[in-house]
């Protein structure tokens, strides 16, 4: 069976989206930092000028997907000769303490959608929910976008000049092998000898290729992995003593001291936090007209 190394991830890293405009825009609008969410935005037809706080400005005339993966102030400026058709959605990722996948993509991702391969027939969906009025629309589209949202993984996947970063090393054909058992077995006792067996390189070498290819080094990518899975098993209501041994700590002692490492507090003072958050009351707050 082909190793496919999006899998593990989507399990468990889960993003939200919510539409929160479809139409025609005709009047200038700005995506707020202020809600700690991404925007996913799609041009479906006219023409508009786009601008953020990084500097970058640049002006959309053709059918365009535009994702700002983390939370970036920008700004549209639709062409005043009939505006622009734009369908967007908040996205909001979980465990953002340490999340690989929001990790791997770029801050900005940008290409028009002819480009996204194989995406015709959800986009063409998307679109007709969009500009239209049934029931249960505002679920349905939720849901698209968040299937698109793995197009966008796909697309930025197959790109030939990735930075490096966690998706280029998903290509990488030693060091993929070694990601892969650590997503699957997580709860592994894991030591740099074996992850080296497995990825078919010399211990040196592949602490050297791993930490440059992902960014850090195996041992703490594998404590961050685990600490992840362990807070949604809490969230979940697992007891902490399980959790601790299903992720691969033989005393809670030292799972207690990598989850502080990583979250900077206790699990116990994380799930009190975590109970006592309540849902973003809506994208909408974040966007002035």
């Amino acid at each position: 069976m082909t190793h496919d190394p999006l899998a593990p991830l989507l399990a468990h890293f889960k993003a939200q989206a919510q539409l929160f405009f479809s139409g025609n825009l005709c009047n200038d609008v700005t995506f707020g930092a202020d809600l700690g969410t991404g925007f996913l935005h799609l041009l479906k037809a006219g023409s508009i000028s786009m601008q953020d706080d990084t500097g970058y400005v640049v002006t959309l005339q053709e059918p365009t997907l535009v994702f700002y993966s983390r939370p970036l102030q920008h700004r549209f400026l639709p062409s005043p000769d009939g505006g622009a058709d734009l369908v967007c959605a908040s996205m909001r990722f979980e465990h953002q303490t340490f999340n690989p996948i929001l990790r791997a993509l770029p801050a900005r991702f940008s290409c028009p959608l002819h480009d996204l391969h194989g995406a015709e027939a959800l986009l063409t969906l998307l679109f007709g929910e969009a500009f239209d009025n049934k029931p249960g629309r505002q679920e349905i589209l939720d849901r698209l976008f968040e299937v698109l949202l793995i197009d966008v993984l796909r697309a930025v996947l197959a790109k030939e000049d990735r930075d490096p970063g966690l998706l280029r090393s998903f290509t990488h054909p030693q060091i993929s092998k070694a990601l892969a058992v650590l997503h699957a077995e997580p709860a592994r006792q894991w030591s740099l000898e074996t992850l080296a067996d497995v990825a078919g390189m010399s211990r040196s070498s592949f602490a050297t290729t791993f930490k440059n290819e992902v960014g850090d080094s195996p041992g703490n990518y594998l404590t961050r992995w685990r600490v992840t899975l362990a807070q949604t098993m809490i969230k979940e209501g697992v007891p902490l003593k399980l959790v601790a041994e299903r992720v691969g700590y033989i005393s809670q002692a030292g799972f207690l001291r990598a989850f502080k490492l990583v979250v900077g507090m206790s699990p116990t003072h994380w799930r009190q936090i975590e109970t006592q958050l309540k849902p973003s009351a809506g994208a909408t707050k974040g966007i002035s007209m």
